[in-house]
């Protein structure tokens, strides 16, 4: 049974939707990262990273390792704000170093600018990191990215990252999924309005069923190990399992991780549901597990 906090979080947001304007989407998403502030033993360094704003944070004196933060936001919105108390925690569960880009946004920066940030970002990471490992984590559109990162890294036999960790991941934007009708209304988050805005305007010219857009449609053979997790109350359920089943098809080592009656992202609430402590725990596990392998 879902606990009480997470039942209050639900109307919540039920109760306080997101605005339809990007501007105040904007801020609204900025002021809920502001309500899950840092704890006192995170450090935190501004940076940049691939020529973009960005933050480290760790919590081990001596960090081993790299994690690449990507946030979500519908590649409209987001960034190190509301994505601060989530890098933070998974410094502090890997004793990894963690990065956070503020890459660039539509519908000012349409397709490929996000991707391009993120892989000059991927490129400073590898000249720098010496022995340690990086793994790529992101969520919603962020994972879309980190998973349009990995298809490019594969196709160019580039080097890889340790392992992928896919929270509630938006990787088919051409929005014909049948999970967009039948969880609209259990989920208080991704609206399926939202959602057709913000793919056409990541999108711009590309058709928005590209593998270069949509990643569940991308060619993944040779992937190290993607965890992905997902909510059944979600309209990007069907995202998560046509994704897995793009790895799996791939040969790759996929763990899905589908939990019944929860909401999009909701690891990203950790502070305030135990569910989401619970789900940020064992993607961490899976993360410094793999850390350990490689």
């Amino acid at each position: 049974m879902p606990s009480e906090a997470y039942r209050a979080l639900v109307e919540q947001l039920f109760a306080a939707p997101m605005p339809a304007d990007i501007v105040e989407m904007r801020e609204a998403y900025r002021a809920m990262g502001d309500a899950f502030p840092l704890l006192a033993d995170v450090g935190v360094t501004k940076a940049t990273l691939g020529g973009r704003p960005a933050e480290w944070l760790q919590v081990a004196a001596a960090p081993r390792h790299i994690v690449l933060l990507v946030h979500g936001g519908g590649y409209c919105i987001g960034g190190l704000d509301s994505h601060r108390h989530l890098g933070g925690e998974i410094a502090r569960q890997t004793g990894s170093r963690v990065a956070v880009i503020d890459y660039r946004l539509a519908p000012e920066h349409p397709y490929p600018a996000g991707l391009d940030d993120l892989k000059a970002a991927w490129a400073e990471l590898l000249a720098t990191a010496g022995d340690d490992k990086i793994a790529l984590v992101g969520d919603s559109a962020g994972a879309g990215l980190v998973m349009a990162l990995l298809a490019d890294l594969l196709r160019d036999e580039q080097p890889l990252p340790a392992s992928i960790y896919c929270m509630s991941p938006w990787a088919d934007l051409s929005d014909t999924a049948t999970s967009r009708t039948i969880k609209r209304e259990a989920d208080p988050l991704a609206s399926i309005d939202q959602l057709a805005k913000m793919a056409a305007h990541y999108a711009g010219d590309i058709a928005v069923s590209d593998p270069r857009i949509s990643s569940a449609f991308a060619d993944f053979r040779g992937s190290p190990p993607v965890f992905i997790q997902a909510g059944t109350a979600e309209v990007l359920m069907d995202d998560a399992l046509n994704l897995a089943k793009s790895l799996a098809d791939a040969d790759v080592d996929v763990d899905l991780e589908l939990r019944a009656g929860m909401i999009h992202v909701w690891p990203w609430f950790f502070p305030a549901i135990p569910e989401g402590a619970e789900a940020l725990a064992r993607a961490c596990a899976f993360l410094s597990r793999h850390f350990a392998d490689a």
